[in-house]
């Protein structure tokens, strides 16, 4: 009978040993699985802050107030100078902050260049190398995504087309 005991008690210290160790394994398991989701998260985020800049930059050749038109056509990546400059001045001007809050349902968090590059503008109030018609001024940022689309600049006035950039930089908090 005493033997039977014996056994009964190893039996039950081996019971008691094995669901700690599978709650020990269980637990260990369950915060894995917490830091692999979590970071997912985070890499879900990002990709979807990076997916909305692109989305901004595919935009903005596309906006009638921006684009070339010839003969009624419109030309595909090419923006007016003229129309970039008239846009500056409308969603920066400190008077009138309606236009800015119009364009700030589209561009959200971002700031917004054009940039002519080639050949370079001479000397003169309208020739300016870059502009930057939007930007959301946002300081808390910390995390910014750049993108870059080229584009044909035409400046009829002085009946000449450059070459250039949009650049769409995108802010977000790191979460």
């Amino acid at each position: 009978m005493k033997n039977k005991r014996n056994r009964g008690q190893i039996q039950l210290g081996e019971t008691t040993a094995v669901v700690i160790i599978v709650i020990i394994l269980l637990v260990i398991g369950i915060v894995f699985w917490n830091k692999v989701s979590v970071s997912n998260v985070k890499d879900i985020n990002t990709q979807s802050n990076e997916l909305a800049v692109i989305e901004i930059a595919n935009m903005i050749p596309e906006l009638p107030e921006l684009k070339c038109y010839e003969s009624g056509v419109n030309k595909v990546k090419c923006l007016d100078w003229y129309k970039v400059l008239a846009m500056n001045a409308s969603i920066n001007n400190p008077d009138d902050t309606s236009t800015f809050e119009f364009y700030n349902t589209y561009f959200k968090n971002s700031r917004i260049t054009v940039v002519r590059m080639y050949p370079e503008p001479g000397a003169g109030p309208n020739n300016a190398t870059n502009i930057t018609i939007y930007d959301a001024k946002i300081n808390r940022s910390t995390i910014t995504s750049l993108i870059s689309i080229p584009v044909n600049i035409k400046d009829y006035a002085a009946k000449k087309t450059y070459y250039g950039q949009i650049l769409v930089e995108g802010y977000y908090n790191e979460q």
